[in-house]
């Protein structure tokens, strides 16, 4: 029997026809104290509450008390009820509520990387829509920049997320907000020849007086270079690299790849890093492929550094890994691009129409939540109980045939007993199968 291994593959999503703008929050911090030049020390003596806090681990710290920390600031994280400052302390990832507008206010528009003083302290916060909860957090008062770290910018990245559109869970691209707000016009050209032939989660649409059909991708929009092969796109990177020949011979044509292309690439991580000494931004990034037809993907990463005037950009080295092939099963019917809670539904449907063929079934109460089944009598006596969140899925011989591997607790009045059940999923396809019962034994 060999085990079944369940790989998410690459999802490509629908990109966004223009960047979102982020509604900060007017509120001004007040001040507490100007930040000195002395870190990590405590600055005022208040209330006794002791806590803890990841900014300070294994040390007692005082509720409402002042605290000064240097932190390495990662990111800003504004899509949630609360606004919070993302950093690592002592290479552990850390955050902080903060209300200040740093979109608008450059003191606090860091870059990754930077090397920031933050006051803070731990204060309550009252849970959206819920008064009577309470959280203790950290809050950030104020901060500041001490230096800059030449490390490269993580520009891209990619997180599983769920998507309302298509009703799952998707492996999508996300850009650095934060960055975009620093980003200088040569930073903004190098990225913008590196996504000029790669797909970005692009997808047709329409132009902005909703008359031309148009390819939206996420890189050009973030980069606010309006569509793929716009005039404002093509003009913009031909400026830039007019003295750069290789590019502007890439300029010549220019390429769409909508996320439908049966052939297509994305971008797995894009990393920048620019040096003000050398005049140079190096960007390094990895990228995945995908042929569709011939159930092939393929990887690679790669590395250009670029060479940066006043008013120019030019291309001066550009290495590239060896590429590493991969078979995959596009077919949607496939076991294995299928989504396993599909098959628990199936199981749970399966059992509740073997306890429809009982005499008893309309006295029974039936309850399934949080994926457990439950079956009591009408006296309130479990019957059976099945948590399918512990389900086992081993496969078979038959590439389209399974087991499923679960445990049955229950027994009525007289006692519970635990059963190991499995059952032989074979499937139709996506949406449909066919399951019979294989075996059942008692579990001392």
């Amino acid at each position: 029997m060999k085990q079944i291994i369940f790989i998410l593959l690459l999802s490509l999503v629908s990109c966004n026809q223009s960047v979102k703008e982020k509604n900060i929050r007017e509120t001004k911090v007040q001040k507490t104290e100007t930040i000195q030049e002395q870190v990590d020390t405590l600055v005022t003596n208040k209330k006794p509450s002791i806590l803890s806090s990841a900014l300070r681990p294994n040390k007692p710290v005082v509720f409402d008390e002042i605290y000064t920390d240097t932190l390495e600031f990662s990111d800003y994280y504004d899509d949630a009820d609360v606004y919070l400052l993302i950093g690592k302390k002592n290479g552990i990832d850390v955050s902080l509520v903060y209300t200040w507008d740093w979109m608008n206010n450059q003191e606090y528009n860091f870059r990754q990387g930077d090397i920031i003083a933050v006051q803070w302290k731990m204060d309550s916060l009252v849970k959206a829509g819920d008064e009577e909860e309470i959280e203790i957090l950290e809050w950030a008062v104020d901060a500041r920049k001490i230096t800059s770290n030449n490390h490269a910018v993580q520009f891209l990245s990619r997180k599983i997320a769920y998507d309302e559109a298509v009703g799952a869970e998707v492996n999508t691209m996300v850009i650095n907000q934060s960055f975009l707000q620093n980003i200088i016009p040569q930073e903004k050209a190098a990225l913008g020849l590196v996504a000029f032939d790669i797909g970005n989660e692009c997808e047709w649409g329409y132009d902005s007086e909703g008359n031309s059909r148009v390819l939206w991708c996420q890189i050009v929009s973030a980069l606010d270079l309006g569509h793929q092969c716009s005039d404002k796109q093509l003009s913009f990177l031909r400026k830039w690299f007019a003295k750069d020949t290789v590019a502007m011979e890439k300029l010549r044509s220019c390429p769409t790849m909508p996320n439908t292309a049966t052939i297509q690439t994305t971008f797995d991580e894009i990393l920048i890093q620019k040096n003000e000494t050398n005049k140079t931004i190096t960007v390094s990034y990895k990228v995945t492929g995908i042929n569709m037809r011939e159930s092939k993907s393929w990887q690679w990463s790669q590395t250009d550094v670029f060479e940066y005037g006043q008013d120019f950009i030019i291309l001066v080295n550009s290495q590239k890994s060896d590429l590493t092939e991969d078979e995959i099963n596009m077919n949607p019917d496939a076991v294995e691009n299928i989504d396993p809670q599909n098959f628990i539904l199936a199981l749970k449907d399966h059992i509740l129409n073997e306890w429809q063929k009982q005499d008893n079934f309309d006295s029974i109460k039936i309850t399934f939540t949080n994926n457990v089944l439950n079956i009591k009598d009408n006296e309130g006596f479990t019957l059976s109980n099945y948590d399918f969140n512990e389900v086992v899925i081993n496969g078979t011989n038959e590439p389209q045939t399974i087991y499923l591997t679960l445990t049955n607790e229950g027994g009525g009045a007289g006692g519970n007993v635990i059963l190991e059940e499995t059952y032989i999923l074979t499937v139709i396809d996506a949406e449909n199968f066919k399951i019979g019962t294989l075996k059942s034994s008692l579990i001392d």
